[in-house]
């Protein structure tokens, strides 16, 4: 059994769920191994995040962070890039930044993440890049990596974790450079660095509002990972908003509309290039 040296954090954000999943496997193989790991879902509970913030800031000796975050528009969300440059600054801290992706491109997404966090000063030490059904085609039979994260994912995610216990047993854990994470090639990489969320919101169908069937439940609200809906008397929707659609998939009537069509074949297309 690896000699525990360390506390473990897990950050993630996870709109359709996978992100999340990949997050409890972590958490689950950890404890496992008798390691404990303080576990926080960004986007909702502000409050709690300060809370697990300050616990990391409050911890002594050894770090590790684990970063989830689904790839968006070839990025990070925004979100999680605002949070690792929100970290507390501390010694002995490691980072383990995980991009989960749709099967179209995972992007730049563990690039970004291990650059901001090496410059927070949380020394990369893994990295992972894991395949979950893309988020958008829930209304497809044949979605893009359909049934993944499977078992063998999960299994390749516990490794992971073994992996990064054993190496933090070490006096001087092994790091990884960032330019090990550039694994895009460069004229391709170039190209998704012209795109962000921001640009990704105008290629996207825009959603309306079937005032005739929507019963004003607020279950879109409520279930909206990054609080950017609310009812005025309407679902309304904010600058911040993230574009997952979730409201759109939940909504217990299919009072929110959109037209996918042309976006399912955008992403059968990147996925066959990926």
């Amino acid at each position: 059994m690896t000699k525990i040296t360390h506390k473990t954090f897990i950050f993630y954000c996870s709109p359709a769920g996978t992100t999340r999943h990949s997050a409890e496997v972590i958490a689950k193989t950890l404890q496992s191994n008798q390691q404990e790991a303080t576990i926080c879902e960004i986007g909702r509970d502000e409050t709690h995040l300060t809370q697990v913030l300050q616990n990391l800031a409050d911890t002594e000796g050894q770090v590790v962070v684990f970063m989830g975050s689904p790839v968006y528009a070839s990025h990070a969300l925004p979100l999680i890039m605002d949070l690792i440059n929100c970290l507390p600054k501390k010694d002995q801290v490691y980072a383990v930044p995980l991009a989960i992706w749709g099967g179209a491109t995972s992007g730049l997404a563990l690039e970004e993440m291990g650059t901001a966090l090496t410059a927070r000063g949380y020394n990369v030490i893994a990295a992972a890049k894991v395949l979950a059904v893309h988020s958008l085609m829930w209304l497809l039979e044949n979605p893009v990596a359909a049934g993944r994260p499977d078992a063998d994912d999960d299994a390749l995610i516990e490794e992971l974790v073994m992996a990064v216990e054993k190496n933090m047993a070490q006096p001087e854990p092994e790091l990884l450079t960032t330019t090990q994470l550039e694994y895009q090639p460069r004229e391709m990489a170039g190209e998704m660095r012209k795109l962000d969320l921001k640009i990704a919101k105008t290629i996207l169908p825009p959603r309306t509002i079937n005032q005739d069937i929507c019963t004003q439940c607020g279950e879109c609200a409520a279930t909206c990972p990054v609080t950017a809906l609310t009812l005025n008397p309407w679902p309304v929707f904010a600058e911040s908003c993230i574009c997952c659609f979730n409201c759109m998939r939940l909504c217990p009537e299919n009072a929110i509309e959109a037209d996918l069509t042309h976006i399912y074949a955008r992403i059968y297309e990147r996925a066959k290039a990926a």
